[in-house]
């Protein structure tokens, strides 16, 4: 069985109406790029209302399907996704956690709180790390306590000493207020 009837035999598992499967099968079509980005786009525009869907498909153990809903996820950069973003920051596809870094960013500094919570308990997690990095990166200002940029240069090198990035994630939560 090729890899494009595996996800169709996948996303049928899910049990989704079939309306909605044609619509996935679109989604997931990468050799009709036209259709593939309308059927994002259209799920896109369904609002917070596809989360639900898009979120179980998080889970798919087919990455052209986890990419793709990552990628509607992403356009409608919702808070209620940054859960289900934070775990994405360790699939094992680089392209996928880069995906859901960009939609943490997207959602902006309401990321931050849940991000440093789960930090202070994943920073063995290399690719957590990498995805924490980038992440705040892009949301630490220089007017933001020192501790929260501390957090920031340590996933970044911390590399060698992960154990203590728990600790200044704490400490930044707290002085934060966050």
């Amino acid at each position: 069985m090729n890899s494009r009837e595996e996800e169709k035999n996948e996303l049928r598992q899910y049990g989704f109406p079939e309306e909605v499967l044609q619509q996935l099968y679109e989604l997931t079509d990468v050799d009709d790029y036209d259709l593939h980005l309308k059927a994002r786009r259209r799920f896109a525009d369904g609002g917070e209302a596809v989360l639900p869907v898009m979120h179980k498909l998080l889970h798919s153990k087919q990455r052209v399907i986890r990419k793709q809903a990552a990628k509607v996820v992403e356009l409608i950069a919702h808070p209620s996704s940054i859960d289900e973003l934070l775990a994405m920051l360790e699939d094992d596809v680089s392209g996928i956690r880069w995906i859901a870094a960009e939609a943490l960013i997207k959602i902006g500094r309401a990321s931050l709180r849940p991000l440093l919570k789960t930090l202070a308990r994943r920073a063995d997690s290399y690719n957590f790390r990498l995805g924490a990095h980038h992440v705040l990166a892009k949301l630490v200002y220089e007017d933001d306590p020192e501790e929260l940029k501390h957090v920031k240069h340590l996933t970044r090198s911390g590399g060698d000493t992960p154990e203590i990035i728990p600790v200044h994630a704490a400490r930044a939560l707290k002085l934060t207020g966050f």
